[in-house]
């Protein structure tokens, strides 16, 4: 432990600029993730809609990625994350004051941009603002400041509905105490813009050298860019629709709702902090397919138990070991190759992230409408299976090395809960 605060507080200028800036924006998302869907449903959509609407960013960082990826040097990293983050609050903007079907779709693709440039800049940004000795211990606080203000969020908009429903005399689960909810987050949002304005150095310039090409890290990439597939496929197939699941079968009101999905980001934020104790320990390959090999059964008891408390706790365990192991695949990713090609890597690793995603988002509000959860729980289950093998199998025998030149294999971040 002592070893692990001290590298914490080795933590560069820039570094802590950018942890201020993640916790400002997990407690957006955490409001975001919890009432957005039902938000759409509650302005007269249906599933199918809402899958499109879940749909559309993946599809448009997707199709963004690899032209992100390999301008990102010329307009610096900062630069990108600055631009992102507008984005997407101008995003959040459209979809309280624009309910209107294109409107939504719109503001949804301009969303899509901008996680597409945020989530492009991040990894190799926080490698040139780090040593390799304390680069885990950043991607892994970073990951849980995000996740742990998230809990906030999710805590605080569990009840400010109820609050805006008080104070105006609209209903608590209408749309107006939505967009009103969605107002107040992307306002206090704008408090995140000035860390990054203030960070100097490293990422703030554009680079001259032009993007290297993967090279021996082709064969790596191309194996990873099919399990990150995998991962979104079974990820965008359910994930989005968490909240739907719950209101759905067990009619659960906002404030407990929330307070749910607060848990949820909880657990994600106490595991991630432990991440790199077992990573050293076990390696992180390792580290990856145990995790996410006992986080199945309690997908399943999510799914399919009748009984609300122990789908919650299935939902709360299977959340947390399924997504801690996000910040040691960025560490790893960005640490294994050569600088000037941390940008291209992150792009089709996000690519490969979000193509799957987007497909199975549409594919899932269709099925929910004909057939209900119960094949989602199970596909998602397959997939998830499918990913953690192909990482056993492909990356068993990996040597992990920190050398960019040295190294065998590369691993990416996912681009969202899964």
């Amino acid at each position: 432990m002592s070893d692990y605060l001290a590298r914490v507080r080795a933590f560069s200028r820039n570094a802590r600029l950018y942890l201020v800036t993640t916790s400002v924006s997990g407690f957006l998302f955490g409001i975001q993730y919890l009432f957005f869907n039902l938000y759409v449903l509650s302005l007269g959509y249906d599933q199918a809609f809402v899958g499109i609407l879940a749909s559309v960013p993946a599809l448009v960082t997707g199709a963004f990625a690899i032209p992100i990826g390999l301008s990102l040097r010329r307009i610096g990293y900062r630069r990108g994350l600055l631009t992102g983050m507008a984005l997407q609050m101008v995003a959040i903007a459209g979809w309280a004051l624009l309910p209107g079907r294109g409107a939504l779709v719109a503001a949804s693709a301009l969303s899509g941009l901008g996680i597409s440039l945020s989530s492009i800049s991040l990894p190799p940004f926080l490698v040139v603002s780090s040593r390799e000795k304390e680069r885990t211990h950043l991607f892994s606080v970073q990951f849980a400041l995000n996740t742990l203000f998230g809990v906030a969020g999710s805590l605080a908009g569990g009840v400010l509905p109820q609050l805006f429903s008080s104070a105006f005399g609209i209903p608590a689960e209408g749309a107006a105490a939505y967009r009103a909810t969605l107002l107040l987050a992307m306002g206090l949002a704008a408090l995140a813009f000035l860390p990054l304005v203030l960070i100097r150095g490293g990422g703030t310039a554009p680079i001259a050298e032009k993007p290297g090409k993967l090279g021996a890290h082709a064969g790596v990439a191309r194996r990873l860019l099919l399990i990150q597939v995998t991962v979104g496929l079974g990820a965008g197939i359910l994930m989005p629709f968490v909240n739907v699941f719950y209101k759905l079968r067990f009619h659960l009101p906002d404030p407990l709702l929330g307070s749910l999905f607060a848990a949820a980001s909880l657990c994600i934020a106490l595991g991630g902090t432990a991440v790199p104790l077992l990573a050293e320990r076990l390696g992180k390959v390792r580290t990856m397919v145990l995790l996410q090999s006992f986080s199945i059964p309690f997908l399943v008891l999510m799914g399919f138990s009748p009984v609300f408390s122990l789908s919650a706790m299935g939902y709360l365990v299977r959340t947390a070991l399924m997504n801690m192991g996000s910040p040691v695949f960025s560490s790893f990713a960005m640490g294994a190759v050569p600088e000037r090609s941390r940008a291209l890597v992150s792009s089709l690793l996000v690519l490969g992230w979000s193509a799957g995603w987007g497909v199975s988002a549409w594919v899932s509000g269709r099925v929910q409408v004909g057939y209900g959860f119960s094949p989602i729980f199970l596909v998602t289950a397959s997939l998830y299976a499918l990913s953690i093998a192909m990482t056993y199998l492909f990356f068993r025998r990996t040597k992990e090395e920190s050398e960019p030149e040295k190294a065998e294999a590369v691993l990416s971040d996912e681009q969202g809960r899964v």
